[in-house]
């Protein structure tokens, strides 16, 4: 009986250890809907530019790739505004100088993944901000997403740069596994993302 049990407990360590071997991992975000912005700077230009500055262990669980996540931030963006003419740009882009008569928006992404304890710090990459991210509960699901934001208002000769950062965690326990963290990513993802909105509008509305 002793024998059964301590191989039990023996294979539910090493399963635990198998399931959180891969350090992070990263889904596409849900697709949902945002309230339209109309009449939101209306007719004016706006170049989009987002970069995904992260740094992916390899061995980590990746369900959605770089260019999935600029992409599905790129749209969730455009369908906020639908008013004014947004041109999204190449990340090659991130680091050229704003075009002047227009207005740019840089997103950078420092995280956007779930990880098991403190095994999310590893995949934060660096995008120009100094990020205060708090604790990372250790013994549960950790989701994490961070943007660095910049905004050049370059349509009169008076030029205007602010910048943001923006970080969310969400922790939850290891209840129902990937899916929890799933959760934990997804939540962070919208909160950051309500944050991101709010910090564009009060740019344009004051």
């Amino acid at each position: 009986m002793i024998n059964k049990y301590l191989i039990l407990q023996f294979l539910a360590i090493l399963s635990f250890n198998i399931a959180h071997a891969q350090k992070l991992y990263v889904w596409c975000p849900e697709n949902h809907s945002v309230k339209a912005r109309v009449g939101f700077l209306e007719n004016q230009e706006v170049n989009l530019v987002i970069f995904d500055g992260r740094i992916i262990p390899p061995k980590s669980k990746i369900e959605c790739e770089s260019n999935d996540v600029e992409k599905s931030l790129a749209k969730f963006i455009q369908d906020a505004y639908p008013s004014c003419k947004i041109t999204t740009l190449n990340e090659s882009d991130y680091y050229k100088p704003s075009a002047k008569g227009k207005i740019t928006i840089k997103i950078g992404i420092a995280s956007y993944q779930a990880g098991f304890g403190t095994d999310i710090g590893v995949g934060i990459g660096s995008v120009g901000g100094n990020f205060s991210y708090g604790i990372f509960a250790k013994s549960e699901w950790n989701g994490l997403v961070s943007y660095y934001v910049q905004i050049f208002d370059d349509r009169s000769e008076l030029d205007k740069k602010l910048t943001k950062e923006i970080s969310e965690l969400t922790s939850k326990s290891n209840i129902w596994g990937y899916k929890t963290a799933r959760a934990c990513l997804y939540a962070s993802y919208d909160k950051a993302n309500v944050s991101l909105l709010s910090f564009i509008e009060s740019t344009f509305m004051n």
